[in-house]
């Protein structure tokens, strides 16, 4: 495994005319880089990895463009539209890519320490690798459902919480270990004990503007990432950041009993990224608007 000073997470191997602006989120045990790279000036050239390292570049494509890659010196097809597709690069591998022309993709770092945390401590099982292709195209849904709910965040990331990049990238993990992973057998899966549980959620209604991250939590249970947020799911039957959201939702009920604050105020003092994202979110649990909800209780 490489060295982390010879990663590629900065992806400086992209010659773009702005350095990749890369949002970093250490989750357990490894480093997850994302990125969206964008090149509206035709074709970069060539493109090589400078160095090998036990770890993924999930790329998803939200253009079609034309381009070559080559996996250990071996050409690997690609299919004439690459929009919508996902790539899976494995940094093990020697890779050489030419750009012939413009791009827009979202690309996410993931090292392998993070893809083996999925999996809970002391289980039988391991992770050994992805089954896919390296480097070849594929056409999953799940992936570009992850990706698009990635997207707004890259756009306003100091407005985004830290739980919020956290959970989907445990997410889009997840999913790649399911979907793709080679791993041993099936194995039963546990739950938070009742200490653990109750001390996370008080570390989540303590910081409800969600600048708290899931490796937080799982080490205050002693817990792998993986394994706390499958452990939570099991205990609550939501995850931990829907978990936020919904005591997010219930202090800004008990805000909007005081007449005075506006529904801007409300969503801001409650940590929401502003007052559209608030109202969303709001009607989705509340079943109804920020304002209708105000409205019958003010009447009640």
């Amino acid at each position: 495994m490489a060295k982390a000073a010879e990663s590629n997470l900065d992806l400086r191997f992209i010659p773009l005319p702005e350095k990749p602006a890369v949002i970093r989120r250490d989750i357990g045990r490894g480093t997850v880089g994302i990125a969206r790279l964008r090149c509206d000036t035709g074709g970069l050239g060539m493109l090589d990895t400078p160095a090998l390292e036990d770890a993924f570049l999930i790329s998803h494509h939200l253009s079609s463009f034309r381009s070559e890659i080559w996996v250990d010196g071996k050409p690997v097809p690609r299919p004439p539209n690459l929009a919508g597709h996902t790539t899976i690069h494995d940094f093990r591998r020697n890779i050489a890519c030419r750009m012939h022309t413009a791009f827009d993709t979202l690309v996410i770092h993931l090292p392998r320490a993070m893809l083996e945390e999925i999996l809970p401590d002391g289980g039988p099982q391991q992770f050994e690798d992805i089954a896919v292709k390296p480097s070849e195209c594929i056409e999953d849904p799940t992936i570009a459902a992850i990706v698009a709910a990635m997207l707004p965040a890259l756009d306003v990331p100091e407005r985004i919480g830290l739980m919020y990049l956290d959970h989907v990238s445990c997410a889009l993990a997840t999913h790649l270990v399911a979907a793709y992973g080679q791993v041993t057998a099936a194995r039963s899966g546990g739950t938070l004990a009742p200490w653990q549980e109750r001390r996370v959620k008080e570390m989540i209604a303590a910081r409800l503007d969600g600048d708290i991250r899931l490796a937080d939590l799982a080490a205050e249970c002693r817990l792998s990432v993986g394994h706390f947020v499958r452990a939570f799911r099991r205990t609550t039957n939501i995850t931990p950041y829907q978990w936020l959201l919904q005591r997010r939702v219930d202090h800004a009920k008990e805000l909007m009993r005081d007449g005075t604050r506006t529904l801007g105020d409300v969503a801001l003092d409650c940590g929401f990224a502003d007052q559209s994202h608030f109202t969303r979110t709001f009607s989705r649990f509340a079943g109804v608007s920020p304002g209708v909800w105000r409205h019958r209780n003010a009447a009640a």
